[in-house]
Protein backbone atom coordinates (compact mmCIF):
# COMPACT_ATOMS: atom_id res chain seq x y z
CA UNK A 1 0.00 0.00 0.00
CA UNK A 2 1.35 3.40 -0.94
CA UNK A 3 2.38 5.75 1.85
CA UNK A 4 -0.51 8.16 2.37
CA UNK A 5 1.75 11.23 1.93
CA UNK A 6 4.06 10.02 -0.81
CA UNK A 7 2.40 11.47 -3.90
CA UNK A 8 1.86 14.81 -2.16
CA UNK A 9 5.49 14.90 -1.05
CA UNK A 10 6.89 14.16 -4.51
CA UNK A 11 4.73 16.92 -6.01
CA UNK A 12 5.47 19.42 -3.25
CA UNK A 13 7.64 22.53 -3.48
CA UNK A 14 10.24 22.04 -0.77
CA UNK A 15 11.69 24.79 1.40
CA UNK A 16 15.47 24.65 1.83
CA UNK A 17 17.26 26.50 4.63
CA UNK A 18 20.69 26.01 6.15
CA UNK A 19 19.35 23.80 8.92
CA UNK A 20 16.46 21.85 7.38
CA UNK A 21 14.28 20.83 4.46
CA UNK A 22 10.52 21.23 4.97
CA UNK A 23 7.28 20.96 3.04
CA UNK A 24 3.60 21.70 3.54
CA UNK A 25 1.62 18.48 3.91
CA UNK A 26 -1.94 18.87 2.61
CA UNK A 27 -3.18 15.78 4.45
CA UNK A 28 -2.19 17.13 7.87
CA UNK A 29 -2.26 20.84 7.13
CA UNK A 30 1.09 21.42 8.82
CA UNK A 31 4.78 21.91 8.00
CA UNK A 32 6.83 18.69 8.05
CA UNK A 33 10.56 18.20 8.10
CA UNK A 34 12.32 15.99 5.58
CA UNK A 35 15.75 16.33 7.21
CA UNK A 36 17.42 18.60 9.76
CA UNK A 37 21.00 19.57 10.50
CA UNK A 38 20.89 18.28 14.09
CA UNK A 39 21.11 14.76 12.55
CA UNK A 40 24.77 15.34 11.63
CA UNK A 41 26.25 13.36 14.59
CA UNK A 42 23.99 10.43 13.68
CA UNK A 43 24.92 10.47 10.02
CA UNK A 44 28.64 10.80 10.71
CA UNK A 45 28.54 7.86 13.11
CA UNK A 46 26.48 5.80 10.64
CA UNK A 47 29.15 6.28 7.99
CA UNK A 48 31.88 5.42 10.50
CA UNK A 49 30.12 2.21 11.54
CA UNK A 50 29.04 1.02 8.10
CA UNK A 51 31.59 2.26 5.52
CA UNK A 52 35.25 1.36 5.06
CA UNK A 53 37.71 2.77 2.56
CA UNK A 54 37.63 1.12 -0.84
CA UNK A 55 34.11 -0.22 -0.55
CA UNK A 56 31.23 0.11 -2.99
CA UNK A 57 28.42 1.98 -1.26
CA UNK A 58 24.75 2.41 -2.15
CA UNK A 59 22.95 5.28 -0.41
CA UNK A 60 19.19 5.59 -0.75
CA UNK A 61 17.97 9.14 -0.13
CA UNK A 62 20.17 12.24 -0.31
CA UNK A 63 18.23 14.79 1.74
CA UNK A 64 20.60 17.53 2.89
CA UNK A 65 23.65 15.50 1.90
CA UNK A 66 24.85 15.07 5.48
CA UNK A 67 25.24 11.31 5.24
CA UNK A 68 26.60 11.58 1.70
CA UNK A 69 29.36 13.92 2.85
CA UNK A 70 30.22 11.59 5.72
CA UNK A 71 30.40 8.62 3.32
CA UNK A 72 32.72 10.55 1.02
CA UNK A 73 35.07 11.19 3.93
CA UNK A 74 35.48 7.40 4.24
CA UNK A 75 36.99 7.19 0.72
CA UNK A 76 34.71 4.61 -0.91
CA UNK A 77 35.69 3.07 -4.24
CA UNK A 78 32.24 3.98 -5.53
CA UNK A 79 29.30 5.82 -4.04
CA UNK A 80 25.92 5.41 -5.73
CA UNK A 81 23.14 7.71 -4.51
CA UNK A 82 19.48 7.23 -5.40
CA UNK A 83 17.03 10.11 -4.97
CA UNK A 84 13.43 10.52 -6.11
CA UNK A 85 12.37 14.10 -5.28
CA UNK A 86 13.04 16.35 -8.30
CA UNK A 87 14.13 19.39 -6.26
CA UNK A 88 16.56 17.35 -4.16
CA UNK A 89 17.93 15.71 -7.31
CA UNK A 90 18.99 19.16 -8.57
CA UNK A 91 20.94 19.77 -5.36
CA UNK A 92 22.38 16.24 -5.41
CA UNK A 93 23.77 16.72 -8.92
CA UNK A 94 25.38 20.02 -7.94
CA UNK A 95 26.94 18.41 -4.86
CA UNK A 96 28.22 15.43 -6.87
CA UNK A 97 29.70 17.46 -9.74
CA UNK A 98 33.26 17.45 -8.36
CA UNK A 99 33.16 13.95 -6.80
CA UNK A 100 34.36 11.33 -9.32
CA UNK A 101 33.36 8.32 -7.24
CA UNK A 102 29.72 9.41 -7.03
CA UNK A 103 27.02 8.09 -9.36
CA UNK A 104 23.60 9.75 -9.23
CA UNK A 105 20.51 7.70 -9.98
CA UNK A 106 17.20 9.49 -10.35
CA UNK A 107 14.22 7.45 -9.27
CA UNK A 108 13.37 4.72 -6.78
CA UNK A 109 15.88 2.41 -5.13
CA UNK A 110 13.66 -0.63 -5.75
CA UNK A 111 14.25 -0.23 -9.50
CA UNK A 112 17.91 -1.17 -9.00
CA UNK A 113 16.70 -4.76 -8.82
CA UNK A 114 16.51 -4.59 -12.61
CA UNK A 115 20.33 -4.71 -12.60
CA UNK A 116 20.94 -8.28 -11.48
CA UNK A 117 24.73 -8.05 -11.61
CA UNK A 118 25.66 -5.08 -9.39
CA UNK A 119 26.05 -5.68 -5.66
CA UNK A 120 27.36 -3.41 -2.92
CA UNK A 121 29.53 -3.73 0.18
CA UNK A 122 27.27 -1.34 2.08
CA UNK A 123 23.66 -0.21 1.71
CA UNK A 124 22.49 2.87 3.62
CA UNK A 125 18.77 3.56 3.70
CA UNK A 126 17.36 6.94 4.72
CA UNK A 127 14.38 7.70 2.51
CA UNK A 128 11.22 9.67 3.29
CA UNK A 129 7.52 8.62 3.20
CA UNK A 130 8.68 5.48 1.42
CA UNK A 131 5.92 3.10 0.31
CA UNK A 132 8.33 0.27 -0.55
CA UNK A 133 10.56 0.31 2.51
CA UNK A 134 9.03 -2.24 4.85
CA UNK A 135 7.55 -4.46 2.17
CA UNK A 136 10.62 -4.81 -0.04
CA UNK A 137 13.81 -3.77 1.77
CA UNK A 138 14.81 -7.22 3.03
CA UNK A 139 14.36 -8.73 -0.43
CA UNK A 140 16.22 -5.81 -1.97
CA UNK A 141 19.20 -6.28 0.36
CA UNK A 142 19.30 -10.01 -0.30
CA UNK A 143 19.69 -9.29 -4.00
CA UNK A 144 21.92 -6.20 -3.87
CA UNK A 145 24.36 -6.74 -1.00
CA UNK A 146 27.57 -8.73 -1.30
CA UNK A 147 28.18 -11.68 0.98
CA UNK A 148 29.21 -10.24 4.34
CA UNK A 149 27.97 -6.80 3.35
CA UNK A 150 26.62 -4.22 5.81
CA UNK A 151 23.21 -2.59 5.92
CA UNK A 152 22.15 0.41 8.02
CA UNK A 153 18.98 2.48 8.03
CA UNK A 154 17.06 5.23 9.79
CA UNK A 155 15.88 3.96 13.20
CA UNK A 156 12.55 5.71 13.61
CA UNK A 157 11.96 4.01 16.98
CA UNK A 158 15.12 5.36 18.57
CA UNK A 159 15.47 2.11 20.55
CA UNK A 160 16.72 -1.41 19.92
CA UNK A 161 13.72 -3.69 20.45
CA UNK A 162 11.16 -2.81 17.77
CA UNK A 163 11.04 -5.82 15.41
CA UNK A 164 9.30 -3.85 12.68
CA UNK A 165 12.09 -1.27 12.78
CA UNK A 166 14.61 -4.14 12.51
CA UNK A 167 12.76 -5.56 9.49
CA UNK A 168 12.43 -8.73 11.58
CA UNK A 169 16.14 -9.43 11.14
CA UNK A 170 18.02 -11.26 13.87
CA UNK A 171 21.47 -10.23 15.05
CA UNK A 172 21.09 -6.50 14.43
CA UNK A 173 23.73 -4.57 16.37
CA UNK A 174 23.39 -1.00 17.59
CA UNK A 175 25.74 1.92 18.19
CA UNK A 176 24.43 4.63 20.50
CA UNK A 177 24.78 8.33 19.76
CA UNK A 178 24.19 10.60 22.76
CA UNK A 179 24.04 14.32 23.41
CA UNK A 180 21.69 15.16 20.53
CA UNK A 181 19.89 18.50 20.54
CA UNK A 182 17.00 18.17 18.11
CA UNK A 183 14.93 21.25 17.41
CA UNK A 184 11.30 20.28 17.99
CA UNK A 185 10.05 18.45 14.91
CA UNK A 186 7.50 15.96 13.61
CA UNK A 187 9.72 12.87 13.38
CA UNK A 188 12.33 12.51 16.18
CA UNK A 189 12.84 14.36 19.45
CA UNK A 190 15.03 12.17 21.65
CA UNK A 191 18.49 13.19 22.83
CA UNK A 192 19.98 9.78 22.08
CA UNK A 193 19.77 7.47 19.07
CA UNK A 194 20.77 3.89 18.23
CA UNK A 195 22.29 3.25 14.79
CA UNK A 196 21.29 -0.21 13.51
CA UNK A 197 23.71 -2.40 11.57
CA UNK A 198 22.99 -5.74 9.96
CA UNK A 199 25.73 -7.88 8.41
CA UNK A 200 24.21 -10.11 5.75
CA UNK A 201 25.79 -13.47 5.09
CA UNK A 202 24.19 -15.22 2.15
CA UNK A 203 23.06 -18.79 2.58
CA UNK A 204 25.43 -21.06 0.69
CA UNK A 205 23.54 -23.61 -1.34
CA UNK A 206 24.57 -27.24 -1.51
CA UNK A 207 23.12 -30.43 -2.89
CA UNK A 208 23.61 -33.05 -5.59
CA UNK A 209 22.09 -33.07 -9.06
CA UNK A 210 18.53 -34.36 -9.20
CA UNK A 211 18.57 -37.87 -10.66
CA UNK A 212 21.76 -38.87 -8.85
CA UNK A 213 21.56 -42.23 -7.07
CA UNK A 214 21.68 -42.59 -3.28
CA UNK A 215 22.58 -46.02 -1.87
CA UNK A 216 20.19 -47.85 0.46
CA UNK A 217 22.49 -50.89 0.61
CA UNK A 218 25.68 -51.91 -1.17
CA UNK A 219 23.50 -53.19 -4.01
CA UNK A 220 20.30 -51.14 -3.86
CA UNK A 221 19.97 -47.51 -4.98
CA UNK A 222 17.27 -44.99 -5.81
CA UNK A 223 17.24 -41.51 -7.28
CA UNK A 224 18.03 -39.14 -4.44
CA UNK A 225 14.96 -36.92 -4.91
CA UNK A 226 12.78 -39.99 -4.30
CA UNK A 227 14.32 -40.79 -0.92
CA UNK A 228 11.61 -40.31 1.68
CA UNK A 229 11.93 -38.42 4.93
CA UNK A 230 13.49 -40.52 7.69
CA UNK A 231 14.93 -43.07 5.26
CA UNK A 232 17.66 -45.49 6.33
CA UNK A 233 20.51 -45.47 3.81
CA UNK A 234 24.03 -46.83 3.48
CA UNK A 235 26.74 -45.04 5.42
CA UNK A 236 30.39 -45.31 6.37
CA UNK A 237 31.71 -43.15 9.19
CA UNK A 238 35.05 -42.82 7.35
CA UNK A 239 36.59 -44.04 4.10
CA UNK A 240 37.34 -47.73 4.52
CA UNK A 241 35.25 -48.11 7.67
CA UNK A 242 32.48 -50.67 8.06
CA UNK A 243 29.46 -50.13 5.81
CA UNK A 244 26.26 -49.74 7.80
CA UNK A 245 22.61 -49.09 7.05
CA UNK A 246 21.63 -46.52 9.61
CA UNK A 247 21.64 -42.97 8.24
CA UNK A 248 18.33 -41.25 8.85
CA UNK A 249 17.93 -38.52 6.25
CA UNK A 250 15.71 -35.70 5.12
CA UNK A 251 15.93 -34.58 1.51
CA UNK A 252 15.03 -31.12 0.23
CA UNK A 253 14.67 -30.33 -3.47
CA UNK A 254 15.75 -26.88 -4.67
CA UNK A 255 17.18 -25.06 -7.68
CA UNK A 256 20.52 -23.40 -8.28
CA UNK A 257 22.84 -21.86 -10.84
CA UNK A 258 26.38 -23.13 -11.14
CA UNK A 259 27.12 -26.85 -10.92
CA UNK A 260 30.44 -28.66 -10.57
CA UNK A 261 30.93 -32.08 -12.17
CA UNK A 262 33.77 -34.51 -11.41
CA UNK A 263 35.11 -37.02 -13.95
CA UNK A 264 32.61 -36.17 -16.71
CA UNK A 265 29.52 -37.66 -15.06
CA UNK A 266 30.68 -39.33 -11.84
CA UNK A 267 29.00 -36.79 -9.57
CA UNK A 268 27.55 -33.29 -10.03
CA UNK A 269 26.85 -30.99 -7.09
CA UNK A 270 26.57 -27.37 -5.98
CA UNK A 271 29.69 -25.55 -4.85
CA UNK A 272 29.23 -25.89 -1.08
CA UNK A 273 28.29 -29.56 -0.98
CA UNK A 274 30.30 -31.29 1.81
CA UNK A 275 32.83 -33.77 0.40
CA UNK A 276 35.58 -36.14 1.57
CA UNK A 277 38.83 -36.42 -0.40
CA UNK A 278 42.26 -37.93 0.13
CA UNK A 279 45.01 -35.38 -0.43
CA UNK A 280 48.67 -36.05 0.38
CA UNK A 281 47.56 -39.45 1.75
CA UNK A 282 45.23 -37.84 4.31
CA UNK A 283 41.44 -37.96 4.17
CA UNK A 284 40.21 -34.39 4.37
CA UNK A 285 36.84 -32.64 4.67
CA UNK A 286 36.32 -30.09 1.88
CA UNK A 287 33.44 -28.61 -0.07
CA UNK A 288 32.83 -29.30 -3.73
CA UNK A 289 34.33 -26.05 -5.02
CA UNK A 290 37.64 -26.85 -3.28
CA UNK A 291 38.11 -30.28 -4.86
CA UNK A 292 41.16 -30.31 -7.17
CA UNK A 293 42.46 -32.60 -9.89
CA UNK A 294 44.45 -35.39 -8.23
CA UNK A 295 42.23 -35.65 -5.16
CA UNK A 296 41.07 -39.18 -4.33
CA UNK A 297 37.40 -40.05 -3.79
CA UNK A 298 36.24 -43.07 -1.80
CA UNK A 299 33.62 -45.17 -3.60
CA UNK A 300 31.88 -48.49 -3.16
CA UNK A 301 34.23 -49.82 -5.87
CA UNK A 302 37.40 -48.49 -4.27
CA UNK A 303 39.36 -45.26 -4.54
CA UNK A 304 39.03 -43.09 -7.67
CA UNK A 305 41.26 -40.19 -8.64
CA UNK A 306 39.69 -36.92 -9.78
CA UNK A 307 40.97 -36.44 -13.32
CA UNK A 308 38.52 -33.87 -14.67
CA UNK A 309 36.52 -31.02 -13.13
CA UNK A 310 33.99 -28.96 -15.07
CA UNK A 311 31.86 -26.01 -13.97
CA UNK A 312 28.64 -24.83 -15.56
CA UNK A 313 28.75 -21.09 -14.91
CA UNK A 314 25.95 -20.29 -17.34
CA UNK A 315 22.46 -19.05 -16.49
CA UNK A 316 21.16 -22.63 -16.64
CA UNK A 317 18.93 -23.52 -13.69
CA UNK A 318 19.71 -26.93 -12.19
CA UNK A 319 17.47 -28.98 -9.93
CA UNK A 320 19.39 -30.31 -6.95
CA UNK A 321 18.61 -32.29 -3.81
CA UNK A 322 20.06 -31.40 -0.43
CA UNK A 323 20.63 -34.46 1.78
CA UNK A 324 20.37 -33.51 5.44
CA UNK A 325 21.80 -36.24 7.67
CA UNK A 326 24.01 -36.90 10.67
CA UNK A 327 25.94 -39.58 8.78
CA UNK A 328 28.02 -39.80 5.63
CA UNK A 329 26.21 -41.18 2.58
CA UNK A 330 26.89 -42.50 -0.93
CA UNK A 331 25.85 -40.65 -4.10
CA UNK A 332 26.53 -42.52 -7.37
CA UNK A 333 28.67 -44.79 -5.23
CA UNK A 334 30.85 -41.90 -3.97
CA UNK A 335 31.09 -41.28 -0.22
CA UNK A 336 29.98 -37.74 0.67
CA UNK A 337 30.43 -36.02 3.98
CA UNK A 338 27.46 -35.62 6.26
CA UNK A 339 25.77 -32.27 6.05
CA UNK A 340 23.01 -30.33 7.71
CA UNK A 341 21.66 -26.79 7.88
CA UNK A 342 25.21 -25.48 8.26
CA UNK A 343 26.89 -28.08 6.08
Amino acid sequence: MAHRYRDSYLAADLTFTDDKITWECPQTGDTREVMMSWEQPIMEKMAEVAVSAGEHVLECGFGMGILSTAVQSRNPASHTIVECHPEIIVRLKAWAADKPTVTVIEGNWIDLLDDAETRYDTILMDTYVDDKLHSDFRYFCKNKIKDGGKVSWWNFSGGTEDEYMKFYWNNVTFTEVTGLSPEENTYYNRTNYFIPLKVINHTRGWGVLKGSDISFTALERTEVQNAMKETTVLTSEAPGAVLEEKAIINCTNMKCKGLITLNTDLISAAAHTPMIVKRSDVWTDVIMKDVIVGDILYTLDGEISVGDISFDGSDNIHEITKVITDHNYFINGVLLRKGGPNG
